[in-house]
């Protein structure tokens, strides 16, 4: 190939005067890029010189929610420690025992030093066994009732009302919580002087506002009210004479049988029995603890 330099002279060159490259690598064995083109605008941002992301990939599923178009945080960093603890206390519920799921009451229920509590709704809580005639002390000292929690959560009884007779009511009342434990028993009677009572621990005593009729001329009745007056927790009515079938013995109280813990099934007198062994003064019952009938 000849050419004509700047001075008129002719210019001999060849193509062997410009460098050859071969690609000599193996051929891209690779699948075709079949995808759609690109059409969005230019990236033209400050070109990213951080640290490489050398992280494992990230193989979980796609996002796809709707993009997040409120507001940027333009607010500073938060450096303080982690906040690892529950979140707040909305109404009923509270940070409780651990035993709990995550720490937490169910609804309707309430943390009392640690434990979750609720108050007795309808038959959640059984009356178990009556001692209406006790022989070891009088009458006004040595009347008692039992209850039985059906559930595994305890129960306070503040508020609970108890009606006798149709007509006698309380309501029970302390400063501080009164539990029935989760499967447990609790006595509610008219004295809670144990050396004086015939030798009962009871939960609650409610003096002369009720009494436990032992007549034979007439059936009594004991009643649980919820806070509200009119709901029935449970509902007994029992009688005095043989013919009732109901267990009529001095100094023995009435037993509901250990096999039925049930707000329905107490109603009919073939579901008690005499109560024992002895006990504290010399009557037969179990106040506190499971029946045993006898």
């Amino acid at each position: 190939m000849t050419g004509t330099g700047a001075d008129g002279r002719a210019d001999a060159r060849t193509s062997s005067d410009v460098p050859v490259v071969i690609d000599t690598g193996p051929p891209d064995a690779g699948p075709l890029d079949t995808g759609p083109l690109d059409t969005g605008p230019r990236d033209t941002g400050p070109l990213d010189t951080g640290p490489r992301d050398t992280g494992p990939l990230d193989t979980g599923p796609r996002d796809t929610g709707p993009v997040d178009t409120g507001p940027r945080d333009t607010g500073p960093v938060d450096t303080g420690p982690r906040d690892t603890g529950p979140p707040p206390c909305v109404g009923p519920q509270c940070p409780c025992a651990p035993t709990t799921p995550a720490g937490w009451c169910a609804i309707g229920a309430a943390c009392m030093g640690g434990t979750c509590v609720v108050g007795p709704t309808a038959g959640s809580l059984v009356i178990t066994e009556i001692m209406n005639d006790p022989d070891a002390v009088t009458d006004t000292l040595g009347e008692w009732f039992e209850v039985y929690n059906r559930s595994a959560t305890p129960v306070d009884l503040r508020g609970m009302r108890v009606r006798g007779n149709g007509t006698e009511t309380f309501e029970v009342t302390a400063s501080g919580p009164l539990l029935v434990p989760g499967r447990g028993y609790a006595v509610l009677g008219k004295n809670g002087d144990m050396v004086i009572n015939g030798g009962v621990t009871m939960l609650f005593a409610y003096g002369s506002a009720m009494d436990l009729s032992n007549s034979t001329s007439s059936p009594d009745s004991l009643t649980l009210l919820a806070s509200d007056g009119s709901t029935v927790i449970d509902s007994v009515s029992y009688a005095n004479t043989v013919a009732s079938g109901w267990p009529v013995i001095s100094g023995r109280s009435k037993s509901l049988r250990p096999a039925i813990l049930d707000a329905l099934m107490n109603d009919t007198s073939s579901a008690w029995c005499p109560g024992g062994p002895a006990f504290g003064r010399g009557d037969f019952g179990t106040p506190g603890a499971a029946n045993v009938c006898q």
